[in-house]
C-alpha cells in the first residue's frame, strides 16, 4: 500500500493515487490542477505524468498535508509549481532539509475557488506532527486528511515532528465537524465516515482511561498493563508500526 501506485476515481474532476508514498488527490479545473501530496522518488514522477499527460493539465497549486519525505519528497519533482500550501512548522522542516519551493504558508485557514469548487485548506489542530493541513471541498463532501487519520488502520503519532496523541483526540473530534461523506486518509483506502467516527471514539477514551490511571497513582507501565480497550479490534495497529501499548504509553506522556 505504501509503495505500489492504484488510482481511484472520485468523481468526473477529482481522481486519486494511492500508494507511492503518501496518498496523492488531483483535482482538476480548466486547464489546471491542484493536487494534496506529491509522494517521493520515481513515484512523484509517475504522479507528474498522471497530471501532466494523461490529464492534459498543469499543476497550479500543490498543498502538503505535513513535511514527511513520504508526502512531501517529490516536491523536487514539481520545480514550477507557483504556489505550495504547507504549514509553517512543515515549511520549516522542508527548507532544513534543503527542499526549496514556492511556499505559501497556512497557519489556520484559506480558502481556493477552483473552477467553481470552494476548497478550504485548514489547520483544525496538530496530532500527528505539529505541522498538519487537511482540503475539505465542502459541496463534495470531500475532505484529504492526510496522516492525521488513518482509515480503519489506527492513528499514528510522530512525537519527533511535535506529534502527540492528547491533541490528535482533539484534532479528531474537531474534523468530524465537518460536513464530511468521503475521506482520503494518508495511506490507504479511501473512506465513509465510519472510520474516523471510530477513531475519535477511540482517542476519547483512551484519554479518559490513561487519565483515570494517572489520578489513580498508575505508573507508566501500569497504565499500559491496565488500559485494554478491547471494544476496538476493528482499528488496526498502521500497518504494523503501531499498537494499543504504544498508542496508552504515548498518552500517558501526553497527559499532565
Amino acid at each position: 500500500m505504501f509503495l505500489n501506485v492504484k488510482r481511484v476515481e472520485l468523481g468526473e474532476r477529482v481522481r486519486v493515487l494511492l500508494g507511492g508514498g503518501g496518498n496523492s488527490l488531483i483535482f482538476v479545473h480548466g486547464k489546471e490542477a491542484f493536487v494534496t501530496d506529491v509522494k517521493m522518488g520515481d513515484w512523484s514522477l509517475r504522479l507528474r505524468r498522471e497530471v501532466e499527460e494523461e490529464l492534459g493539465r498543469t499543476v497550479s497549486r500543490v498543498m502538503v498535508t505535513h513535511a514527511h519525505f513520504d508526502h512531501a519528497g517529490g516536491l523536487r519533482a514539481f520545480p514550477a509549481v507557483p504556489v505550495v500550501l504547507v504549514h509553517p512548522n512543515a515549511r520549516a522542516r522542508l527548507e532544513a532539509k534543503g527542499v526549496k519551493a514556492r511556499f505559501v504558508e497556512v497557519e489556520r485557514e484559506v480558502e481556493l475557488s477552483l473552477g467553481g469548487e470552494k476548497v478550504r485548506v485548514l489547520n483544525v489542530g496538530s496530532g500527528h506532527t505539529d505541522g498538519d493541513l487537511v482540503a475539505y471541498f465542502p459541496r463534495l463532501k470531500l475532505l484529504v486528511a492526510g496522516d492525521l487519520f488513518s482509515g480503519w488502520h489506527g492513528p499514528h503519532v510522530i512525537e519527533a515532528d511535535g506529534g502527540d496523541i492528547a491533541r490528535l483526540e482533539e484534532t479528531t473530534r474537531r474534523l468530524l465537524e465537518l460536513d464530511v461523506e468521503r475521506i482520503v486518509p494518508g495511506h490507504g483506502e479511501p473512506t465513509g465516515r465510519a472510520p474516523l467516527e471510530r477513531t475519535a471514539a477511540y482517542l476519547t477514551e483512551l484519554k479518559a482511561r490513561v487519565a483515570e490511571a494517572k489520578a489513580n497513582g498508575l505508573d507508566e507501565q501500569a497504565t499500559v498493563a491496565s488500559v485494554r480497550l478491547d471494544g476496538y479490534a476493528d482499528l488496526g495497529d498502521f500497518f504494523g508500526l503501531d499498537s494499543r501499548e504504544k498508542n496508552v504509553a504515548r498518552m500517558y506522556k501526553a497527559l499532565p
